[in-house]
This record gives structure tokens, sequence and C-alpha cells, in this order.
């Protein structure tokens, strides 16, 4: 699981699925670590891959969803508007991301995987 600090030290980030009887939900969970009480929760995309880091700038989080088989990064804002996606990537899977110092680049490392499948049957003589 990955989290993340804000950039103050304030707040701590992290993915979290709410179970309600058979229905989950998928959180953000953001931690106050200066008064630890019940963290106040963000309602994700339903199709977050990854784990949460908090934007350079701090006013929002970021992960990775997947969508038919392509992962891209969306922005989920603290204050509870609707997220946005930043990549538009049409092929692979995001395995990891982060910002620049300057907040300016975002770098990611991205994978594909290939696989192929055989049917071996026995034969009768």
């Amino acid at each position: 699981m990955e989290m993340s600090i804000s950039s103050d030290g304030k707040v701590l980030a992290y993915a979290a699925d709410q179970v309600t009887g058979v229905e989950t939900t998928e959180s953000i969970a953001l931690l106050n670590l200066e008064s630890p009480t019940s963290p106040r929760m963000l309602t994700a995309h339903a199709h977050r891959s990854g784990g949460v880091q908090f934007t350079p700038d701090g006013k929002a989080v970021a992960y990775p969803i997947r969508e038919n088989g392509v992962d891209n990064i969306w922005i989920q804002p603290l204050d509870g508007s609707g997220g946005r996606q930043i990549t538009h990537f049409s092929s692979d899977q995001i395995d990891s991301f982060h910002w620049s110092p300057d907040g300016k680049n975002l770098a990611l490392l991205r994978s594909h995987s290939e696989s192929d499948v055989v049917l071996l049957q026995e034969s009768k003589p």
C-alpha cells in the first residue's frame, strides 16, 4: 500500500476500501497527523488501481485508474469536488509516478505485459 504525507507534514493520505454489507466503495483516507481521529474519507474513482500521492500544490491527491486494461493518472481534489484525468494513454499500466521537485513535470514508470496461451491435448493413437 502506497501512502503519501502532505508537504506540510500534517496529513497522511492512503487508499482504502469501505465495505458496507456486500458493497465496496473505493475511497481515499485523509488522516490528520496532528490530532489522530477517524480519517476523513473521499470517494475515489471506481477504477483506482494503485497508491495515492499528494499533488505538488497539496490541494489534491493523484492515483492511477485502470479502464480497459490501460492506466492513467486521476486527480482528486481534497475539497470533495469532481476529479479529472490528467494523462491520456491508450496502452500499458503505470507502475509508479512522481512529480519533479518544482511540480512542473510528472515522471511515470509504465509497463506492458505480454502473454500467450497454448492448449495441449493428448492425441489418441
